[in-house]
């Protein structure tokens, strides 16, 4: 009778502070209740992992990562594992060329680099003669870089390949800190100017961020009054995944997007895709899957929270109703009727709670 008090009292106060919530939100909030209780009397262990897919915790994948409260949970050690490793399993093969975390895992197979680069560039004979994942070009004096993919050809001309799925992210300035960042890395102390290799920033988007339905856009400076190029050697790119023709190109495009290594036209990117959605990976590849899962799982909190806390966007708020919803159902159920009211009016307590149980 405590215990079913406790709810009782639990789930009056959430609704209480909350009144004035959408009837949605209350009716997320009332279904995580409701399975709570189905797993606590009928003893249905699996449950409270599909209803973190039913509460889309994550705004832009249902990624199957579990919060710290269900791994506190007292789930049968072996069924909670078996349910680790099918999430596991789902969530990889899910991933694509255009997820720029497991893209990076993709571009250290040099081959991949290259045949990307020979497609790009209409240049079958380009060979990669080094490159470098997560290259990092610090700035002591402003925004430092952390580049997806930097490499440079048997010519000495320099390539910095970048996954961008957000149109502000892929914006003409972030291009140009880019092209500029990269000279100033490059060219040592002393050394003159006519040292600057070419160099070409290559942005692969998602959308058509300029509108024309192109595949492929170049930008170079003109001299306006004469129409010629200006040829300082600096190149900008941008590949329109967007648009799937059948073509070279369109083929690359379609195979960015393709989850199945089975379904894409190259059999480089199809080889090395294979091998990483594999099970036959060895140690040191299970271990670097398993750091791109982590550092997927955080980008996509974190971009949820910042949806939520500062752009204000739909998604981002819904997320953060849910992460409540969560929060208070976890309260309840352990009796901590007293947070549940502190948490309604203390942000910074709230925020405690939160980080406490790993929502």
């Amino acid at each position: 009778m405590d215990n079913i008090r406790m709810w009782i009292i639990g789930i009056l106060s959430y609704l209480f502070y909350n009144r004035e919530r959408s009837f949605s939100h209350h009716f997320n909030y009332l279904i995580f209740i409701l399975i709570i209780l189905i797993k606590r009397f009928i003893y249905l262990k699996s449950l409270t992992l599909y209803s973190f897919h039913l509460l889309k915790i994550y705004h832009r994948k249902e990624l199957p990562f579990m919060t710290q409260s269900a791994k506190n949970s007292n789930f049968h050690h072996t069924d909670k594992k078996d349910m680790e490793d099918l999430e596991k399993r789902k969530t990889i093969e899910s991933f694509t060329l255009m997820d720029d975390i497991f893209m990076r895992l993709v571009f250290e197979e040099k081959s991949c680099t290259e045949y990307v680069l020979q497609v790009l560039m209409n240049k079958k004979s380009l060979k990669v003669k080094k490159q470098y994942v997560q290259k990092d070009l610090p700035n002591l004096y402003g925004h430092s870089l952390l580049l997806d993919c930097f490499c440079e050809d048997d010519q000495g001309n320099l390539y910095n390949i970048e996954i961008q799925n957000s149109s502000h992210d892929a914006g003409p300035k972030r291009a140009r800190y880019h092209a500029g960042l990269l000279d100033i890395h490059y060219l040592g102390k002393g050394e003159d100017f006519t040292h600057l290799p070419e160099s070409y920033i290559i942005f692969i988007t998602d959308k058509d961020i300029f509108k024309a339905k192109k595949q492929l856009y170049h930008i170079e400076r003109k001299i306006e009054e004469i129409g010629a190029d200006f040829q300082d050697g600096s190149h900008i790119l941008y590949f329109n995944t967007d648009c799937k023709q059948d073509n070279t190109l369109g083929n690359l495009a379609k195979d960015f997007h393709r989850e199945n290594p089975e379904e894409m036209q190259s059999k480089i990117l199809s080889k090395r895709v294979a091998l990483l959605k594999s099970r036959r990976l060895d140690k040191k590849g299970e271990q670097k899957m398993n750091l791109v899962l982590e550092q997927y799982r955080q980008k996509a909190f974190r971009e949820g929270i910042e949806e939520g806390m500062e752009k204000g966007m739909e998604k981002g708020v819904e997320s953060g109703k849910q992460r409540m919803a969560l929060l208070m159902g976890i309260l309840a159920e352990k009796g901590r009727v007293e947070d549940i009211k502190k948490a309604a009016g203390d942000k910074l307590y709230l925020e405690s709670l939160l980080s406490e149980f790993g929502l």
